[in-house]
């Protein structure tokens, strides 16, 4: 299995199996990575989310890092603090688009900056991403703040949604 590793964090892309314990049975994948707990429950829209990623995890599971969730763990306290989606292989552009939130018990304290630039940083190496698009509610500050910090570029809006760039 592959794993990203920063300083504090570790990202590791999830198999259905273990996405699918992400959204059933949260103690059961802590106790199956050997994570301790973090007394962070997933809500039913993140639950939304996780079962649309796991439709198309198991459509294509040889390419599973493409569709899936990220677990961010935070290493000094071997817990999950968040988590990144990728949300499919990159198209005819090279492009690749993520999603990412925080349980709020580790908000502000730069984990998801910390993760998206590892995550970017693997996804700008591999041959077929040219860019990792993000897009953001126009009042999520906390969320543009992530992508500036990890070097993201704004570079088009809706009446909505900004959308950010990494080349």
């Amino acid at each position: 299995m592959i794993e990203l590793s920063t300083q504090r964090l570790r990202v590791i892309p999830l198999n259905a199996k273990y996405l699918e314990l992400l959204i059933n049975e949260e103690q059961t994948l802590e106790i199956e990575l050997s994570l301790s707990s973090a007394e962070v429950f997933v809500d039913e829209e993140l639950k939304q989310g996780l079962k649309f990623r796991l439709s198309k995890v198991l459509e294509d599971e040889q390419n599973y890092i493409w569709h899936t969730n990220w677990l961010i763990v935070s290493k000094e306290k071997n817990c999950i603090v968040g988590g990144i989606m990728l949300k499919g292989l990159p198209n005819e552009k090279g492009e690749v688009v993520i999603g990412y939130y925080t349980f709020s018990h580790y908000q502000g304290n730069g984990y998801m900056t910390e993760a998206v630039t590892a995550l970017k940083n693997w996804l700008l190496r591999q041959s077929t991403v040219k860019y990792v698009i993000a897009d953001t509610d126009k009042n999520n500050i906390a969320s543009h703040r992530v992508l500036e910090k990890a070097g993201a570029i704004l570079y088009t809006e809706t009446d909505a949604l900004y959308f950010w760039r990494f080349v």
